[in-house]
């Protein structure tokens, strides 16, 4: 029993960790149809216009943006998780860029239910990066990244999520599994009883 304890423990907290991707998990490549997986989550990211590529020099260091990222031509591109997040952040450079302009506009899905849309814009201090963060209420499983069409070049790193918590099955009144339960318990309930009545009795 107190193993079977540790296992769910062990995968309760598992599915409570925040993976982040560095960009530096698999060999320089394009995006397009790549798949990472990290921390028992897989990314696959989709980019149509073939400009992105995988741990790929972008801004140097920076606060949000670290060399190596997934930079290149302004492209569109997507990111499907395996497992429904609950929080997502990201960091991205854009040149040439002015501070606290649009960087990208972001789309968060759940399945094929657009749940919000948010404008990344660039820090105050820094013109040239920006970090967007969000906590859903609605997990999401995919997000869709516009660069702002002015941007000659981008960088995106630090992609960190959290697996959003499994639901909770509910188990209906009349199903065969509580019927059994309760079968066992009115049976045991029963017998104690029983034993209590004719159970032997003391002699002095």
């Amino acid at each position: 029993m107190k193993r079977l304890l540790l296992v769910v423990a062990f995968a309760s907290a598992a599915m409570g960790a925040t993976v982040t991707l560095t960009m530096t998990e698999v060999p320089a490549q394009a995006i397009n149809g790549l798949a990472v997986t990290k921390g028992g989550i897989t990314f696959t990211f989709t980019d149509t216009g073939g400009g992105l590529s995988y741990n790929s020099a972008s801004g140097g260091i920076l606060t949000y943006v670290q060399d190596p990222s997934i930079s290149g031509a302004p492209d569109p591109f997507s990111v499907a998780f395996s497992v429904p997040v609950n929080f997502i952040q990201f960091g991205m450079f854009a040149a040439p860029n002015t501070s606290g302009a649009a960087i990208a506009t972001a789309k968060f899905y759940n399945g094929a239910t657009l749940i919000t849309t948010m404008t990344l814009n660039s820090s105050v201090s820094d013109p040239s990066e920006g970090q967007l963060t969000y906590s859903p209420t609605t997990p999401v499983t995919s997000i869709t990244v516009t660069p702002t069409s002015t941007l000659s070049f981008i960088g995106f790193d630090n992609l960190a999520v959290t697996a959003a918590p499994a639901p909770v099955p509910t188990v209906p009144a009349t199903s065969p599994l509580t019927l059994a339960l309760m079968t066992l318990g009115i049976a045991g309930f029963g017998g104690y009883a029983l034993r209590r009545r004719f159970g032997p009795s003391a002699s002095f």
